[in-house]
């Protein structure tokens, strides 16, 4: 509308620029004689033209004051735009500060826990393997442990025969007794000195090898109890794991929603902020992308290692419950173990009350021979006065002699036969435990030599 009035002006002001010249070129070619019909036309046309310059005259000053009301609103407008640019522009530099926290945050995160968490996850494998030998440890400790019943089982039987054998012999020996002398001299079995000192000999032998092996044993003992330390040592780690996990976790997730709240943010910017300039979204849309990208990496990287932790965590408590049922069989086994050591011992000590009472016995018959000759020799004064007297008395002085040692004997070789069935025994009792270890050992022992090994030749280790 302004423009429609200030082109209407001008056309007026042409006009009358054009008439005006118009009446001079008539005035100069009519000369003075000319000129005084025309005042009533430039009366006329000098009315006009005061009439359209008023007009256009305050045209023009509406013009200008509405010009002026528009001037002072866009500079006001400007003047908020300006204010808006800036308010904006801090926003901005806020925003590339949280940026560049993000990204250290992130590097730092990419430096220092995605490590840790590789190397917690390389030491939960570590302790699986650990709680997986244990638990092939108390596997083998458990088969030799009911070895060991068995063979006390066995060890009873053989015992309960051995004091049948010597309840036979001290009924036969009693009923010798009672039949009197007759045939003793031809039951006399003395052992050799040779065979006593071989017997000796293997027993300080068998001593010799069980105190070994008592040894090795409290060497597994002691194995034992450092792996039940380190069983419990390594679930606390697990715990401490878990933990840091669960931290982890915490972190990553209060991270993501002020990455989501980024996002947000920046999107209603970029609805709203029309001052900013391509370069700067492209520079924030690139930045925005690239944080996104590395929370994605980050975050699938995180559930894997969760995962393999879980999965991890699960086989050791498997084995941590299978290790426990393995415990609790352990120590029942070791309950009835020593009941039987115990019904072994009470079957000893019924051999050796046994065996003192067939010494007892034996005694016994060895003076019973001495009264016998006796009423001999008187039986052998009356029928034949004449007689030796002499030869009777040593004959029967000797035979005493003889079976006194006898007896001896045959009670020593008996306590050092039970003592050698005894030792045997432990001995063979110590091997079997000896060589289950031994079974156990050797695989561990065979890893560990093929992983130095490998280290050996690989030069160094690279942890994944």
């Amino acid at each position: 509308m302004d423009s429609h009035h200030a082109n209407l002006g001008r056309r007026t002001l042409e006009d009358i620029r054009q008439k005006r010249a118009a009446e001079r070129l008539s005035k100069a070619s009519s000369g003075p004689d000319l000129t005084k019909p025309s005042n009533v036309a430039d009366e006329f046309v000098c009315h006009v033209y005061i009439f359209h310059t008023q007009l256009f005259w305050t045209i023009m000053q509406n013009d200008v004051s509405g010009l002026v009301s528009q001037l002072q609103e866009l500079h006001k407008r400007n003047v908020q735009l300006e204010e808006e640019n800036k308010s904006l522009m801090s926003k901005l530099q806020t925003k590339e500060t949280d940026n560049d926290m993000l990204q250290m945050r992130l590097n730092g995160l990419e430096n220092h826990t995605v490590p840790s968490l590789r190397k917690a996850l390389k030491d939960v494998a570590m302790e699986k393997d650990a709680a997986v030998v244990a638990r092939e440890d108390f596997s083998a400790q458990l088969r030799t442990l009911k070895k060991r019943v068995k063979e006390a089982e066995e060890e009873q039987y053989r015992a309960e025969e051995d004091a049948a054998s010597l309840r036979a012999e001290l009924n036969m020996l009693q009923q010798q007794a009672m039949s009197g002398p007759h045939g003793a001299i031809t039951s006399m079995g003395m052992s050799s000195p040779d065979h006593m000192q071989d017997i000796e000999k293997e027993l300080a032998s068998l001593k010799s090898q069980l105190v070994q092996e008592s040894q090795l044993r409290q060497q597994d003992k002691q194995q034992l109890a450092e792996e039940q330390a380190r069983t419990s040592a390594l679930m606390f780690e697990k715990q401490q794991v878990e933990e840091k996990l669960a931290a982890l976790s915490k972190d990553v997730s209060a991270f993501h929603k002020f990455v989501g709240f980024a996002n947000a943010e920046e999107e209603s910017k970029k609805s709203t902020n029309k001052g900013f300039s391509m370069e700067d979204k492209e520079r924030l849309e690139k930045q925005l992308h690239d944080m996104a990208v590395a929370v994605e990496r980050l975050e699938s990287s995180r559930q894997k290692l969760l995962m393999e932790i879980d999965s991890q965590s699960s086989d050791i408590e498997r084995l941590f419950e299978e290790n426990s049922n393995l415990t609790s069989a352990y120590q029942e086994a070791m309950g009835v173990a020593v009941h039987w050591e115990n019904q072994v011992k009470d079957c000893l000590q019924q051999n050796h009350e046994l065996r003192g009472m067939l010494d007892r016995l034996r005694t016994e018959q060895a003076t019973i021979p001495a009264l016998n000759g006796e009423e001999i020799q008187r039986g052998m004064s009356i029928s034949n006065k004449e007689g030796d007297e002499t030869s009777s008395q040593a004959y029967t002085d000797a035979v005493v002699v003889l079976k006194g040692q006898l007896a001896k004997e045959q009670s020593r070789a008996e306590a050092l036969s039970a003592e050698v069935l005894q030792l045997s025994a432990r001995l063979q009792q110590a091997t079997q435990a000896y060589n289950g270890l031994a079974r156990l050992y050797k695989p561990v022992l065979r890893n560990i030599e093929n992983g130095l090994l490998k280290v050996k030749q690989g030069g160094s280790v690279t942890v994944l």
